[in-house]
């Protein structure tokens, strides 16, 4: 099994093809191209002073925030070293060896990864055309076996597809035996979402993280709110010290600026709209999925292979969407756009691949 993140890298690149590593521009990863808020960095250097001892087990200043924001009690809430560690560590709460894991491809591959290492069975579902996400093939599919967890990813990693909280709900009470998880990394963290879910559903646990729109990636805090009863299950595996004190002390102060997301999600509409009308320009091209400033666009001539390496020899990183699964029938590249004068060059490389 591939997977996107170690299929190209800026100093793979820059080896290869001889070139500065300054000078690469890397659309591969989705992450906020304009940094971290201001706040949110003088929070981590000032952790630094106390980074001497652990962290608090409970992370009690961050969940305190997050369970006022999502008007949830405390112990709804789960943390872990970005969303990869929360999504391992639900799988091995809530599954055993030979459970059942259901996962709509095409999308995030560390689901299918994550349960086959812990020993589950995958059953994936294709949409008809891929960048859709069928809700009624993902019930038929339920219905026909017993299903222990369900990965749904909503706005879906690559193609933007979103599922609406009143399907997710349907999903949930049509199969209580099964446990819903919820992937919203790519969402508006100022937007509810499916929050209201975590809250109302038994079966359903809701993932959320500081990696994208709050710009703290390498930082590494992600967390899931979830039925208290799903969540105490999930904390007897938890590591106690798996969130680092600065990344906690960004997390903070990143709520705290609504005015950075918000400023951060015009420039991304603006953005991705000026880019999608540059490529609609170059005919062997076309948009296929979108979502703040990711784009999933398919190759119509030509394989995915030599658009990247053309796009790598000038120092331009797109990732292939082949490794998301479920996609492989066409040729087709994610990019996550960053600011103009990037996307600039990059429209204009691609019109030369």
């Amino acid at each position: 099994m591939r997977l996107y993140e170690s299929e190209i890298s800026v100093p793979i690149v820059a080896a290869r093809f001889g070139l500065d590593p300054a000078a690469i521009e890397d659309f591969s990863l989705n992450v906020n191209p304009f940094g971290p808020p201001a706040s949110a960095v003088a929070a981590a250097r000032s952790a630094l002073d106390r980074c001497n001892a652990y962290p608090d087990t409970r992370l009690d200043a961050l969940r305190t925030v997050l369970a006022g924001r999502h008007d949830v009690e405390p112990d709804r809430l789960f943390f872990g070293a970005g969303l990869d560690d929360v999504i391992k560590l639900l799988l091995q709460a809530f599954t055993a060896e030979g459970d059942t894991v259901l996962v709509h491809v095409p999308t995030f591959p560390r689901y299918e990864l994550e349960a086959y290492l812990h020993g589950c069975n995958v059953e994936t579902v294709r949409s008809d055309p891929p960048w859709a996400l069928d809700v009624g093939a993902i019930h038929a599919r339920l219905a026909q076996r017993r299903v222990d967890v369900a990965f749904l990813c909503t706005p879906n990693n690559p193609t933007g597809a979103v599922i609406a909280n009143e399907d997710v709900r349907a999903l949930a009470r049509s199969f209580p035996q099964t446990i819903f998880i919820v992937d919203e990394a790519l969402a508006n963290p100022l937007e509810d979402g499916a929050a209201a879910l975590a809250r109302s559903e038994p079966n359903v646990v809701v993932l959320r993280t500081f990696s994208k729109a709050f710009g703290l990636a390498g930082l590494r805090v992600g967390y899931a709110l979830g039925p208290t009863a799903l969540v105490a299950l999930a904390e007897r595996g938890r590591p106690p010290f798996n969130v680092a004190v600065p990344g906690e002390a960004a997390a903070i102060a990143a709520l705290e600026d609504a005015a950075f997301v918000r400023r951060s999600y015009a420039t991304f509409h603006d953005e991705a709209a000026l880019f999608v009308r540059g490529l609609e320009r170059l005919r062997r091209f076309a948009v296929r999925g979108r979502y703040a400033n990711m784009l999933l666009i398919e190759i119509l001539s030509g394989p995915a292979a030599a658009c990247i390496d053309a796009l790598a020899a000038q120092g331009l990183l797109v990732a292939d969407a082949a490794c998301f699964g479920g996609i492989d029938d066409c040729a087709a590249i994610r990019v996550s756009l960053r600011d103009r004068a990037a996307n600039v060059r990059l429209l204009a490389a691609l019109g030369r691949a």
